[in-house]
């Protein structure tokens, strides 16, 4: 006797278990009558799409936002190895949903990653717990000045990057600014004046952002951007876009309008980077489009200085 696919596949229907698949890339290719029951979400909304894409938005008990970090799946998929979760996820009604997830990566006949499956069931979760998971994301995940990502997160974000990097080749940049003259700038005109030009600045650049880049407060007047890129050419476009955003951020005041400019270092990652140097080097761009006059970008192609001179 033997067992066929159509078999599998009945079973999987039945189980009292939410049930779906995903390819390496983390496009959901399956999704079972349980997950619906359980998210809300019917196959037809969910199959094709990749799951950070989604409404989802897992979490885990720390508050950690897992679609847009180094989620279970992508560490599934990196050790090759099951991996168990207690996770919070959204429910398409907006309320949020305790699960235990099990997540078991699925091999060809070579023994190489080919499918990632995810096993969930409800956990009793009380309203209070859910509250304190959402100030935790909220608290431990972004600045509480400007409303950005912090640098927690964008380590994170990071650490994503690498993996989809290193299993894909799905290559990304990151950009380093930092805004020109900002002590004198709080001398001249105040602290409080500075705070306002940094949640304005904010408030632009979230207004501009595409949903696949992570922009975020690395600390102080500095700001880290993280991009997918196709390849090395985007890099130039995507920061000169960048100090086109920086110019719209004005803060009205009784000696006119305030506006601040940045010195930009953009950089692709190489197939020898880790998150520290690829950081680092975005990093020393930066600094030398201070020292090139300010308001400038300094690249991969450091052949002179980018943009206006300050």
């Amino acid at each position: 006797m033997t067992v066929s696919e159509n078999d599998f596949f009945q079973l999987i229907e039945s189980l009292p278990y939410g049930v779906y698949i995903v390819k390496p890339d983390r496009t959901i290719v399956y999704w079972n009558r349980e997950a619906e029951c359980i998210t809300g979400y019917g196959a037809e909304e969910m199959v094709g799409r990749r799951c950070p894409d989604t409404e989802l938005n897992h979490m885990d008990e720390e508050g950690t936002p897992l679609c847009k970090t180094y989620c279970p799946l992508l560490a599934c998929m990196d050790e090759k190895r099951p991996e168990a979760k207690k996770l919070v996820l959204t429910h398409k009604k907006g309320y949020m949903i305790a699960v235990q997830a099990h997540f078991i990566p699925l091999k060809d006949e070579m023994g190489r990653l080919k499918l990632v499956a995810e096993v969930f069931t409800p956990i009793r979760l009380m309203n209070r717990e859910t509250r304190i998971v959402e100030n935790l994301y909220s608290m431990a995940y972004h600045d509480a000045l400007t409303k950005l990502p912090n640098r927690l997160f964008l380590e994170a974000v990071l650490k994503t990057r690498f993996s989809e990097y290193h299993r894909l080749h799905e290559p990304f940049a990151v950009l380093f600014a930092d805004i020109d003259h900002f002590h004198e700038f709080n001398e001249e005109y105040g602290h409080q004046a500075g705070d306002e030009i940094l949640k304005t600045f904010a408030e632009t650049v979230l207004s501009h952002t595409r949903k696949t880049d992570t922009i975020g407060r690395w600390g102080g007047e500095e700001f880290i951007g993280i991009y997918p890129i196709k390849n090395q050419k985007d890099i130039l476009p995507i920061a000169a876009r960048f100090q086109e955003i920086v110019s719209q951020a004005a803060v009205k005041k009784d000696k006119g309008t305030l506006h601040i400019t940045m010195s930009v270092g953009i950089t692709a990652v190489t197939a020898e980077d880790t998150l520290k140097s690829i950081i680092d080097r975005a990093d020393r761009f930066m600094f030398e489009a201070k020292r090139r006059g300010r308001n400038t970008i300094v690249h991969d192609e450091i052949d002179g200085p980018s943009g206006p001179e300050g």
